[in-house]
């Protein structure tokens, strides 16, 4: 890949072109790697530039992990023993044996070592509309990851992120990737010591979610950017019922994420004070069963 690729003769568009590259690709060895490592700038001038912008680094396990939990996603789907769907996994499949039953271990026993965070954005005013887009992330046919599938604006996160920092993560690399490379994530939308009202558990990843309501300004669709997401959409809660008959579109814990959430709102149009609500995946709810690990 030659010098062309990336903008010249202005440092505000080149330092754009960067922050836009790791919000696309997630680390700068990832961004250098991609061009052949032909950018001209250090990996220290890389990261003043994203400390510049104000951009939260991403958060791992990443590869591993997803991949870990799409492959026992589809051990729940086909209920088929682990070690029989892993002697069925091509050579590009990271992940040990031994990693995925020491993940499936903590599940049965309910023990959670990573952290997630996800939000439920709405607009002004109507509580009942909850954001959703596609994941256009890599699929994994061999796994039965859909491309395409519906998410949640969800990321990983790290035990010493502050949860303002965890959301704007979200927020950057999911919601307004746009914004974010013009400084301009309406940050003011996170609420001061945000307090999560559900954690979700899927796989071994506890997840914070958290209620965001966006300013009227950035409320349009068309508001909404992502390398990760896209076809953004507001789905109405009130219409739980049916989205469940089509839970296959959805990605695991999505579907918890929205019926916690509407509970959530039952309960504060209530004027009820509660600790934040616990739910599970149905994935964890299938793999914790005893019956699997006798059949595993």
């Amino acid at each position: 890949m030659s010098e062309k690729s990336f903008p010249t003769g202005s440092e505000k568009k080149f330092n754009e072109f960067l922050v836009g590259e790791y919000l696309k690709y997630g680390s700068v060895d990832e961004v250098m790697r991609k061009h052949k490592y032909a950018i001209p700038i250090s990996y220290a001038n890389y990261q003043r530039i994203l400390d510049k912008w104000g951009i939260i680094k991403a958060a791992g396990p990443n590869n591993k992990l997803s991949e870990a939990i799409n492959f026992l996603h589809r051990m729940v789907q086909e209920e088929i023993p682990l070690e029989k769907l892993y002697k069925k996994m091509p050579p590009s499949f990271m992940t040990s044996a031994v990693t995925l039953y020491r993940v499936l271990g903590y599940i049965k026993e309910g023990i959670t070592r990573r952290m997630g965070t996800a939000l439920i954005l709405s607009p002004e005013n109507n509580d009942n509309l909850v954001l959703t887009a596609v994941d256009i992330s890599t699929p994994r046919f061999d796994l039965g990851k859909k491309f395409g599938s519906i998410s949640l604006p969800m990321t990983f996160s790290r035990i010493r992120d502050t949860r303002e920092n965890a959301i704007l993560r979200v927020m950057q690399y999911e919601v307004f990737t746009d914004l974010a490379i013009e400084k301009k994530v309406p940050v003011n939308a996170i609420p001061n010591r945000p307090k999560p009202f559900m954690y979700l558990d899927i796989a071994d990843v506890r997840v914070e979610v958290f209620k965001i309501v966006l300013p009227k300004r950035y409320s349009k669709v068309r508001d909404f950017s992502s390398f990760r997401l896209k076809d953004f959409k507001f789905l109405n809660i009130n219409n739980l019922g049916k989205l469940e008959k089509q839970k296959s579109q959805f990605r695991v814990g999505v579907i918890e994420a929205m019926k916690g959430y509407k509970k959530f709102t039952g309960l504060k149009k209530r004027n009820l004070s509660f600790n934040p609500l616990q739910f599970k995946s149905d994935m964890n709810y299938f793999l914790s069963d005893e019956a699997v690990s006798k059949t595993a």
